[in-house]
């Protein structure tokens, strides 16, 4: 794996640091004058990801390159959010994402609010992912802690700890996942036990003396010790019961959450304006470190996994990046520096404990030692290549058990995670397998029974050894599909066995001359679909149920009319204005279709006269307004797309604002063209510019509907689409209409821009 690079400042060279026997510190780097205190500061697990928040209620996340490719602002009455990182890396929880009370799942990949949780109802204080990354903890001001339960890529409520008097402050798993302890500021601490698919009370401990700031669990034991203005107290496990084992007072006056090294022989905290570091030994716990760098109060500490840093935030606005010596990094992240690449998703979900344990466990000591001076240097990189390929076919051992790889005679059979859709156009069916998405080339007819038999299939692979390696390759996938019993080819996102041999490009490539190339015989054309949906806002309240709407209507468009569909999900003002540009950068034919739907927000501004799509980051206190949509902006970039015939649909509220004047409906054209073909028909519609649009109501609020069941005019837009255009197979936006105008409120349609009469939007059944 690539490790950052850091440039400590000049300033350093006149720090005189301090440092002990056991432990030295040298500033490596520091963040300062960052505009408010600093609450919260992380490396990621794998260290690619850097990350920290501010009194403000300012988010920043950087990459390995220092560069800032995530800021978020909520609402700074807020305070500083929280956040923690999914052991695998895929996941940043960030509590007190737009007020005190909400938690924001962000997609690291690509930086994506995947779900904002909103059981809380005051401040989330502290946010903790289990080892194995299956479940979420949230600590709040509120007393209650929640725990998430990870499916489906989604964090689900599971269940609600609700046992305490006052505030909670911190959670922490045990090694092995088996335990979780949090207690609030009463000193009431519980521990509960993994039992079944929850967390059951397994011990209670009540000391009104001691409340808990801080708790965590030692690495590699069942140990945990707390944080209080009392000083430091270790709970173990012995024989049924957790029992205090020692205690100290001494520099331990503590109100803010603790933290530990992977190798749990140090504890780090915060003490006025220094940070403290203590040693933990086997029947006691002693400072040995002091941080005096800081001005102010030290809020927090945190360690990073491969033990080579420590950071220290506070009151002062500062962040220290501090390198330590006399730590040992966790098995993980041995393994991965073992492994000496970057990893896939596949496996580092597959680094669990158990694997991890059986790697180190059982290395050839000879292999991890240090470069000795009379090895030359071909030496050493031999020994370094062999402990590499060694760990990986460990690795891929632990793989395909977790992913239930079948093998027989030098290849393997991996089970599909699931579908993602299928674009008829290009005859591509997208799917999923061990975490990452794949192509198939695969034919229409062959696709609609694959669609309903695709829990049978499986992919096959190659998998072979190279010259002396003990690792394995693993090459040629190919999906079988059951219904016809054929092998097509699988072009993968990334191989999930080898990350650095990734397909994206070459994926892409090919989806962009199929494109290009992709022609129609029916007269037609090209039809395509780009479908906006919001459900997370950073200043607006959420909505349920845009994206599931757009999801549904896409996947609708793309099976049963061949519609080259496109989602954007909870895209920004400018993320908006990019795609819509990009369409109109495209070069279309004469029969060219293209439908644009937008589903969340809207307003109406009385002052302004005009109407509005609200953006993910559309501030509610921009009276000028500038950072949302406006209808008449909106009819003028897509009046100016070249496609010829272009209709638009728009579920947000006030979306009847879009034409200031409102064109009348077109009845009866099934009667005007019921003596002629389909054909014909078709061919007599795409003759004129088309510029429609459908709204779902007029100047006026629309519902959401039920969660999960979509809104009122989606759910008829969606009944109309699923009318397949009745006996001639050719739906005309009148049909809709026919579906969609006693929804309540009534919705409005229209024309706009260079729209010329006797025009039409059309979608013919595939």
């Amino acid at each position: 794996m690539k490790k950052l690079v850091f440039m400590p400042a000049l300033w350093v060279l006149l720090l005189t640091p301090a440092w002990t026997q056991e432990m030295g510190l040298r500033v490596n780097k520091e963040f300062g004058n960052l505009g408010d205190y600093v609450g919260c500061v992380q490396f990621s697990p794998f260290r690619n990801y850097f990350a920290y928040s501010l009194g403000n209620n300012t988010l920043r996340i950087f990459d390995r390159n220092w560069d800032v490719i995530f800021e978020h602002q909520g609402n700074s009455e807020a305070g500083s959010g929280n956040f923690a990182f999914s052991p695998d890396e895929k996941y940043m929880a960030y509590g007190r994402y737009r007020g005190k009370n909400d938690i924001a799942i962000i997609r690291l990949e690509d930086m994506k609010v995947m779900q904002v949780l909103n059981q809380h109802s005051f401040f989330i204080n502290h946010l903790e992912f289990s080892h194995d990354g299956k479940w979420l903890t949230s600590c709040s001001h509120d007393g209650q802690m929640i725990i998430w339960r990870l499916s489906d890529d989604m964090y689900l409520f599971h269940q609600l700890v609700d046992e305490f008097e006052s505030y909670l402050y911190q959670s922490s798993f045990s090694f092995d996942d088996r335990f979780l302890v949090t207690g609030d500021t009463y000193g009431n601490i519980l521990i509960l036990e993994h039992n079944g698919n929850a967390y059951e009370p397994f011990q209670r401990l009540n000391f009104r003396k001691h409340g808990v700031e801080g708790v965590v669990f030692q690495p590699g034991e069942h140990a945990f010790i707390t944080g209080s203005s009392n000083g430091l107290r270790r709970y173990r496990l012995t024989r049924d019961a957790f029992a205090l084992s020692d205690s100290t007072q001494r520099e331990a006056y503590i109100r803010n959450p603790i933290s530990i090294s992977q190798d749990g022989k140090y504890l780090a905290y915060g003490v006025s304006r220094k940070a403290v570091i203590a040693k933990i030994a086997k029947d006691s716990i002693f400072p040995v470190d002091f941080v005096y760098r800081h001005m102010e109060e030290v809020l927090g500490t945190s360690f990073t996994e491969d033990g080579e840093f420590l950071l220290t935030y506070g009151i002062d606005q500062q962040v220290i990046i501090w390198e330590i010596d006399g730590i040992q990094p966790s098995g993980r992240s041995l393994v991965v520096s073992w492994l000496n690449t970057d990893l896939s998703l596949a496996q580092r979900r597959s680094l669990t404990p158990v694997t991890v344990g059986d790697i180190t466990g059982n290395v050839d000591p000879v292999l991890t030692l240090p470069r000795d001076e009379f090895e030359t240097s071909l030496e050493y990189n031999t020994r370094v290549e062999t402990l590499a390929d060694w760990s990986l076919m460990k690795l891929q051992a632990a793989m395909e058990k977790q992913y239930d790889v079948r093998n027989k005679s030098g290849k393997v059979e991996i089970p599909l995670q699931g579908l993602v859709g299928y674009n008829a156009d290009l005859q591509i069916y997208k799917i999923r397998f061990m975490e990452t998405e794949a192509g198939v080339q695969i034919p229409i007819s062959a696709a609609r029974k694959f669609k309903e038999q695709w829990s049978r299939s499986h992919i096959r692979a190659s998998k072979s050894r190279e010259g002396k390696n003990k690792s394995y390759s693993y090459s040629s996938f190919e999906l079988y599909n059951p219904a016809d019993k054929k092998y097509y080819e699988v072009v993968p996102l990334e191989n999930p066995f080898h990350p650095e041999e990734k397909e994206m490009e070459r994926a892409a490539s090919v989806e962009a001359i199929q494109r290009n190339d992709s022609t129609r015989t029916d007269g037609a054309g090209t039809t395509y679909a780009l479908l906006f949906a919001s459900n997370v806002y950073d200043y607006y309240s959420d909505l349920v149920n845009p994206v599931l709407d757009a999801q549904t209507i896409g996947t609708e468009l793309s099976e049963n009319y061949g519609v080259v569909s496109e989602v954007v999900i909870n895209p920004t003002l400018s993320e908006t204005a990019s795609v819509i540009r990009d369409f109109a950068s495209r070069s279309y034919k004469p029969e060219d279709n293209l439908m644009i739907f937008f589903a969340g927000h809207g307003v109406y501004d009385e002052v302004f006269r005009e109407g509005y799509v609200i953006s993910r980051d559309s501030r509610m206190d921009d009276v000028g307004k500038t950072s949302y949509l406006s209808h008449s902006n909106l009819r003028t970039m897509i009046n100016n797309i070249d496609c010829p015939h272009i209709f638009l649909v728009m579920d947000v509220c006030f979306g009847g604002t879009f034409d200031p004047h409102l064109a009348a409906t077109h009845r009866g054209a099934a009667v005007q063209y019921a003596d002629i073909s389909t054909k014909e028909f078709v061919e007599r519609k795409l003759k004129y510019k088309t510029r429609l649009y459908l709204t779902s109501g007029g100047k006026e609020y629309v519902p959401d509907g039920r969660p999960g069941f979509h809104s009122p005019f989606a759910r008829r837009f969606i009944e109309s689409l699923r009318y397949y255009g009745g006996d001639d197979g050719v739906l005309t936006t009148s049909e809709i209409l026919q579906f969609v105008e006693k929804v309540n409120p009534q919705p409005r349609f229209g024309e706009f821009g260079d729209n010329e009469p006797g025009s039409d939007f059309i979608l013919v059944v595939r």
